[in-house]
């Protein structure tokens, strides 16, 4: 994109009186970018909607990039907003620091280096801050977690929280009141307790990752509710499973997936999901399948079937506020017989159909 003719514009005034963090526009470009920057507040009702909403009557026709700006990950109400973080920011004054320092000005690289310090004392937490709120939301995670939700409305509720909804619902106006006092007392270290400390999933498939024996997991995405990983027998052919289709992007460049989900309240469900392969590329490999003992359905072998799942497996888990115990389900799904039985079957459907298409295997994986 040019960028001459950008225009920018704080705390605009939309049609229903509400006001835009951060409207950028540029007519040269026919596009517009919506920041809405959540810093120590929570999301209003339907406010994300409305400010799309004005933007499609006002620039029509225009390329409209909304963007959710948060201090503390927390989830934009509405889908269709791409979700930053601060630490996304330094990420990126430290890319423009260090590579693009010529570009700039001397004034405006002070300023910016001021700035990314700021953000870095201020916004990254220390390894024994983090440490401790894992800790204390492992002790007292469902207390953290009513004061979270009681007074965030405006998050998307997961459902997990259903418990903690229904519960919420039956407060008398006093108890309410209370613990309301309570959140406002101590906001800031409730909310980062519950960011850091719930991401118990995420966290424990990193250290899943990072400490497992069984198997060299190079491909991955420690996403806190889709973890995923590429099994790394299926890198020596990449070339043929990383055939993807324009219908949509797929996971991690490759048409094969291994993924994780919490299920309710007492389950960790494991799935492993064929992709948007090229059409050929997929009929073969789900005939391969079939040839195994998979029963495809008939719907997966049209043109317009884009996923596929073809293995689930699930462990109960009795704390989701302990680490430990997810990243033992973890290990637990992916060491026993039924995944291994289902691995070689994978596998060796796998290998025939790149070999029919005329894929020769590679011998390594390029590593994340």
């Amino acid at each position: 994109m040019k960028h001459t003719d950008w225009k920018v514009e704080r705390e605009k005034l939309t049609a229903k009186k509400r006001y835009i963090d951060l409207l950028l526009t540029s007519e040269e470009n026919k596009t517009v970018i919506i920041i809405e920057n959540k810093f120590y507040s929570s999301q209003s009702h339907k406010q994300l909607d409305d400010y799309l909403e004005y933007v499609h009557n006002e620039f029509a026709g225009y390329t409209i990039i909304p963007v959710f700006l948060t201090l503390l990950d927390e989830e934009p109400a509405n889908d269709q907003y791409w979700a930053l973080n601060y630490a996304d920011i330094a990420e990126v004054l430290e890319f423009i620091l260090k590579f693009y320092k010529e570009s700039v000005s001397g004034e405006v690289y002070v300023f910016l280096k001021n700035y990314l310090f700021v953000l870095q004392e201020r916004f990254a937490p220390d390894e024994d801050r983090l440490l401790l709120a894992e800790a204390i939301f492992e002790q007292h995670g469902e207390a953290i977690t009513y004061l979270y939700l009681l007074n965030n409305s405006g998050i998307k509720f997961l459902k997990h929280h259903q418990p903690f909804k229904v519960q919420l619902e039956t407060l008398h106006a006093e108890e309410e009141q209370w613990m309301k006092k309570i959140y406002s007392a101590s906001k800031e270290t409730i909310d980062f307790i519950y960011t850091e400390g719930s991401l118990v999933l995420k966290k424990a498939f990193e250290r899943f990752v990072q400490e497992n024996r069984r198997f060299d997991i190079q491909l991955y995405d420690a996403s806190k509710s889709y973890p995923s990983f590429i099994y790394p027998e299926w890198g020596r052919h990449a070339d043929f499973l990383t055939q993807i289709n324009d219908k949509a992007p797929y996971w991690l460049g490759y048409g094969l997936i291994i993924f994780m989900h919490r299920v309710g309240n007492d389950r960790l469900r494991m799935y492993i999901e064929i992709g948007n392969l090229e059409y050929d590329h997929r009929i073969k490999l789900l005939e391969k399948l079939e040839e195994n003992g998979y029963s495809i359905k008939p719907s997966s072998k049209t043109p317009n079937s884009m996923y596929t799942r073809i293995f689930t497996d699930q462990v109960e888990i009795s704390d989701w506020t302990s680490i430990e115990a997810v990243q033992a389900a973890l290990g637990k799904l992916t060491s026993s017989k039924k995944f291994d039985d289902n691995m070689d079957l994978i596998n060796k459907s796998i290998a025939a159909a790149s070999e029919e298409l005329g894929y020769n295997s590679n011998i390594e994986m390029v590593k994340h």
